[in-house]
Parts: structure tokens; C-alpha cells; sequence
């Protein structure tokens, strides 16, 4: 007797139910991505908060040492001093670099060549060593920006590898206008900019703790300043200029400038003087030049940015702040009540 083989029947997918699992896992991956993203984020803000505690606790180790903060940058006439940035090098675990101008006094003349010397012979040796460094304590993980730059993006200097650190933190010199009304504690620069000295890293002079008579918990002493997505380059500015360890190069004293003395070269670096609300859509002039004292402070963290007051906690401050009360805690001494921080 002849016997047949069941037919086996094979069941697959169809093609509608194939579309509806596609959907299915397309719709999961979207409701995952943010997710990832978000907690990169949240890691990545962390670590920048670490970084400005980290700057915050070596500016007190540097207080302690010298019984007083350190200058916001030194400066002197057609060349430039050093900037705060590498007075605190020795309290971030890199001693060695910087004693490496112990020859000059621990004041690194960063440009002894100028900024678009593309002969790199002319540069002191101690300078040469920043070329090409990057120190993590300066970058902010969420930042976007070149770690590595050459002052005024000049490509001859980029050609000899004349380029230093982009760093995405920079000092608070204080606030224009004045929070407390006064006409004394700021002077005009260029370019419609004003620098100032009510904060506490300021120009050519050094401030104590019993300076900052607002309190250490009410005074912002350093911020992220990292860029933001503002698709304007020019509202990105750093405070780099002078190699981004630089002071202040000038033709003039700090007096004449406060004097309104004619033609008087100033070129900054590591500084500012808050004169923008955070991450702003416009500025004017003032805003556009990192040689300038009111280049904005900026970050790509969402809804705003992140400080480090001077008791050495670091805070983030929302984009939405009003500008009036961001300039009270940039001032040291405006006598000014805040609350809600």
C-alpha cells in the first residue's frame, strides 16, 4: 500500500504584519534615542561641573598660597603677561609646565613674536611648550569647538603648529553696567566694549576673599564659555586671543584707558565682563571679537550654562535668568540681595 507525506505547511510573515513590526521597532528606537542622548548629556554636564569645581577648588589653594586669588590677567606694554588660566597651573597637578617660566617670574610672556609671527623660532621656548597642549580641566565634553586654534585663525600660524588650547572656561572680570550704579568700576575699551573691575579676576591687580563683601556663595568666579548651536559663528566667541594662557597686551596703562587716552591698543584674553544674558541670539560689536572684554558666555547644555562661584560650588544657570541679576552675581561688592540661586 502507498503511503502520501503530510504536507507540511510553512506560515511566514506577511507582508502587512512585517510593516507593523517594522513600525513597532522604528517606534521604539525613537522613544530610545532621546533617552541615550539624554543620559550622554547628563554625564557630560557632570563632568564639566567636576571641571569647574576642580578650577573653583585651585583658585582657593591658590588664595591660600598667596592670600589672594590670582590676577585676572597681567599685562604690559606691546606684549602680553599671563592670564589666571596659567597662574593656577601648579593647583591642577601641572607644576611642571608651569615652572617652566620660572626664569621670568611665573608671568609667561605668550607673544613675544606677535600673533601673526610665522616664524616660530621667535617664540620663547616656554610658550612653544603650550603649542599643540590640551588640558582636560579647560574642556567642556559637550563643546563642539576646536580644542586647537591660532590667533586670529591664521592659517601661517596653523602651518608651523603655533596653535594652543581653546579653553571653554573664562574668568569674570565683573559686570557692565555697573549692578550698583557706579561709574567708577568700569572704563571703555574698543569696539563699544567696556572692561571692569567689580569682579574678582580683574586687570592688572589681584582681590582677597574680603574683597568679595557680597559673599564667596553670591559671586560667580569663573565660567563655561564653550560656544553654543547659535548658527552665527560670531556670537561664539572665546576669550581666547593671545594663545588663550594669555594676559592683556596694550599700549597703554590701565589709568590711561580709564582716562579715554587716544589710539590705545588693547587685546585681551581669558576675560570678560558680562554685559549679555547667556547663550544670546544677538550681540552687538562688543560681543564679536575674542580680543574684546564682552564676549558672551555660551555652552551647548541645554537651557543654559554652568558656573563656578567663589566658594568654590559650582552652579548652572539657566539661559532665561535676567540679565540684571547674572550681572549682580558677576559683581563682588554691588551690595545687591539674591535670592532663588
Amino acid at each position: 500500500m502507498k503511503t502520501t507525506k503530510p504536507t507540511v505547511v510553512r506560515h511566514g510573515f506577511t507582508l502587512v504584519e512585517l510593516l507593523v513590526v517594522i513600525a513597532i521597532i522604528g517606534v521604539l528606537i525613537a522613544l530610545l534615542l532621546p533617552a541615550v542622548q539624554q543620559a550622554r548629556e547628563a554625564a557630560r554636564r557632570m563632568s564639566c561641573s567636576n571641571n569647574l569645581r576642580q578650577l573653583g577648588l585651585a583658585m582657593h589653594n591658590y588664595h591660600d598660597t598667596n592670600n589672594s586669588f590670582p590676577y585676572g590677567g597681567r599685562y604690559y606694554i606691546t606684549k602680553a603677561g599671563s592670564s589666571w588660566r596659567f597662574a593656577i597651573l601648579p593647583y591642577l597637578e601641572q607644576k611642571a609646565l608651569f615652572d617652566l617660566d620660572r626664569a621670568t617670574g611665573y608671568d609667561l610672556d605668550t607673544y613675544e613674536g606677535g600673533g601673526n609671527n610665522t616664524d616660530i623660532s621667535v617664540y620663547r621656548d616656554e610658550t612653544r611648550q603650550l603649542f599643540g597642549l590640551v588640558l582636560d580641566a579647560y574642556v567642556c565634553p559637550s563643546s563642539s569647538q576646536e580644542l586647537l586654534f591660532a590667533a586670529n585663525n591664521s592659517a601661517s600660524l596653523i602651518s608651523i603648529g603655533a596653535v594652543t588650547q581653546a579653553h571653554h572656561y573664562v574668568g569674570i572680570m565683573g559686570a557692565y553696567p555697573d549692578p550698583a550704579g557706579r561709574s567708577d568700576s568700569f572704563y571703555a575699551v574698543s569696539r563699544g566694549s567696556f572692561a571692569s573691575d567689580n569682579g574678582i579676576l580683574t586687570i592688572g591687580e589681584t582681590k582677597k576673599m574680603r574683597d568679595v563683601t557680597d559673599g564667596t556663595s553670591n559671586t560667580i568666579i569663573v565660567s563655561e564659555q564653550s560656544g553654543n548651536t547659535n548658527p552665527n559663528a560670531l556670537y561664539r566667541k572665546l576669550a581666547n586671543y593671545h594663545t588663550g594662557w594669555g594676559g592683556i597686551s596694550t599700549e597703554g596703562t590701565v589709568d590711561s584707558w580709564r582716562a579715554q587716552g587716544p589710539d590705545l591698543h588693547r587685546y585681551g584674553s581669558g576675560l570678560t565682563s558680562v554685559y549679555h544674558s547667556p547663550n544670546p541670539r544677538s550681540v552687538g560689536a562688543e560681543g564679536t571679537a575674542d580680543y574684546d572684554f564682552n564676549t558672551p558666555l555660551t555652552s551647548f547644555h541645554p537651557g543654559g550654562l554652568q558656573v563656578v562661584l567663589a566658594d568654590g560650588s559650582a552652579r548652572f544657570i539657566s539661559e532665561t535668568i535676567p540679565l540684571t541679576t547674572l550681572q549682580q552675581l558677576s559683581a563682588r561688592d554691588d551690595g545687591q540681595v539674591i535670592s532663588g540661586l
